[in-house]
């Protein structure tokens, strides 16, 4: 498996040089040049083979390894300021981890501009997706994953920012800048078309191999959360149906028979972290190879540099340490009858010691019990990391975007809107419960299952908390509170529990809670947008 892979990431070396000439070719010549320049690949000239549109489509995925998207920004600036974690600084007083910035934020202006690029690519291979004389086969997967992708991207700006242009269209001139803003309905029903017929397009996981590549229950599984999404604030029209499409979508993936959960949970993100493919569980995520040293096209990443445990052995594996966790999710695995954790997630997800290095020899250090916002989170340990060539702000380490504990979650929550707490919502809910508690899977158990009897709110509520424990720090919290229409007041409850309950050390965790305001469910349109684009009219409210 690990061959696929590193086959893959030379594929995509190759598409990103030239995409490079495309991107060139696209947006300059013609205002700076008054001749045809001789040195690159015209765009008529490129699309005329099956390699090459492979290499045009490797540069679409391209994107998901930005540090304004899953480099660091998903998971890291934009996934800090929850209930989750907060950074681990007193001197950080400004910035979208502590909701303090402007329109002006590098990171969001960052993040924007890539998508845009990632939904040009994308655009542009799908207009010569027919030149290429080729298997008409690989020709639909090929097109499944760019409209699959450009339908992801768009998902990424309208859930953050709400209304955004949406051109269908590469840009062929610089000049070609006044875009309107469309109505958020109108992109999510354009995400919807565009992921439904790659659906009918892309491969199954079992034909890759991976997780590396879109796949056809990778596309279901999305499809659910983007339901889930649109049925959610800050909408306010008829939410059943919304519901009803999450279902069938996490059907669908269910009822393939491919996926089941991976019977220890660390070993989950284990797996990211040595290059071990689990299409089982892990059923999309982005690969990052190269850690700049001796490779001249790397594509490492920060995960498990930024926020893991802190170490100051490269050997063993450097991290920052910057992201505590909250001593709210500390607690949230504590069972309230026992008074204890037996949930094997939250020694894994949140450190339980610390690391030390004397004498070149890195050793742990158990916390004690009562210290909690001392504590890294650790989902990703780079301990684990395979090479002997770490390197101290780089890692190869692959980052999940959509694992099956999340299918079954988004069952239960979807189940639950449309059936009420049925036996089928139960069953999903508990499975994920059952391998936290290191159960079987199939198998009820009073410790592990959720109580019988629940009525509709308390199962909404009891899927709510096990999406908090099962999936923290992956990016996802913040737009669940979002959809859910609890951000604000969430992050309000939870600076007032930090001030009344944490060590006067730590008042500052409370920080991003403090400083939050109604506007934050939404970013700011960057403001170099706002003087570039003509068309893109007013700005989101309170920015």
């Amino acid at each position: 498996m690990k061959s696929l892979k590193y086959h893959n990431k030379a594929i995509r070396q190759l598409g990103n040089l030239l995409l490079l000439t495309l991107v060139i070719l696209q947006t300059g010549c013609n205002k700076f040049l008054s001749t045809q320049p001789q040195n690159v690949t015209p765009e008529q000239n490129f699309f005329v083979n099956a390699t090459q549109l492979n290499n045009a489509l490797t540069g679409v995925y391209d994107i998901l390894t930005s540090t304004h998207l899953y480099g660091i920004d998903i998971w890291d600036t934009y996934g800090v300021p929850t209930d989750e974690s907060f950074l681990n600084s007193t001197s950080t007083v400004t910035g979208v981890p502590e909701m303090n910035f402007t329109s002006s934020d590098p990171n969001i202006a960052g993040t924007w501009a890539d998508l845009y690029t990632g939904i040009n690519r994308a655009n542009l291979l799908l207009e010569n997706i027919n030149k290429p004389v080729m298997d008409s086969a690989s020709r639909a997967a090929i097109k499944g994953q760019a409209l699959f992708l450009r339908g992801y991207y768009y998902f990424l700006l309208v859930s953050n920012w709400g209304d955004v242009p949406m051109p269908l269209h590469s840009t062929v001139s610089p000049d070609s800048v006044s875009i309107p803003r469309t109505d958020s309905k109108i992109v999510y029903s354009q995400i919807i078309q565009d992921m439904t017929a790659a659906d009918s397009l892309v491969l199954p996981i079992t034909s890759y191999g991976f997780g590396g590549r879109v796949s056809k229950t990778a596309v279901e599984g999305i499809l659910a959360r983007v339901c889930l999404y649109r049925a959610g604030m800050p909408f306010t029209d008829n939410h059943l149906p919304w519901f009803t499409q999450a279902l069938y979508w996490s059907n669908k993936v269910i009822n393939s028979g491919i996926h089941s959960l991976n019977p220890n949970y660390s070993q989950v993100f284990i797996n990211h972290c040595q290059d071990i493919y689990d299409i089982k569980e892990s059923m999309w995520e982005v690969e990052f190879y190269g850690t700049g040293n001796g490779n001249p096209y790397p594509q490492s990443g920060r995960i498990g540099n930024i926020n893991g445990i802190a170490c100051s052995d490269l050997n063993y594996g450097f991290s920052y340490g910057q992201v505590n966790a909250q001593a709210k999710l500390f607690n949230a695995y504590v069972d309230n009858t026992l008074l204890v954790s037996r949930d094997t997630r939250r020694d894994w997800s949140i450190a339980p010691y610390k690391l030390t290095t004397t004498n070149g020899l890195t050793s742990r250090v158990n916390w004690p019990i009562t210290s909690v916002y001392n504590r890294n989170v650790a989902k990703w340990r780079r301990e684990y990391e395979v090479g002997n060539n770490k390197q101290k702000n780089n890692t190869t380490i692959n980052f999940g975007i959509l694992r099956y504990s999340d299918v079954l979650l988004m069952k239960a929550e979807a189940e639950n809107e449309v059936n009420g707490p049925d036996s089928a919502a139960y069953l999903a809910v508990n499975q994920v419960r059952r391998r936290a508690y290191g159960y079987p899977l199939t198998t009820v158990n009073a410790v592990s299952d959720l109580p019988t009897g629940l009525n509709y709110a308390a199962f909404q509520q009891a899927v709510y908390d096990e999406r908090y424990r099962e999936l923290c720090f992956e990016g996802l919290r913040r737009n669940d509170l979002i959809r859910w229409g609890t951000y604000y007041s969430t992050m309000k409850a939870l600076a007032n529990f930090i001030t009344n309950s944490a060590p006067v050390a730590y008042h500052f965790a409370a920080l991003s809670g403090n400083n939050i305001q109604q506007k934050n469910v939404l970013f700011p349109i960057p403001i170099s947008e706002m003087s570039l684009n003509p068309g893109i009219g007013k700005q989101n409210v309170g920015w």
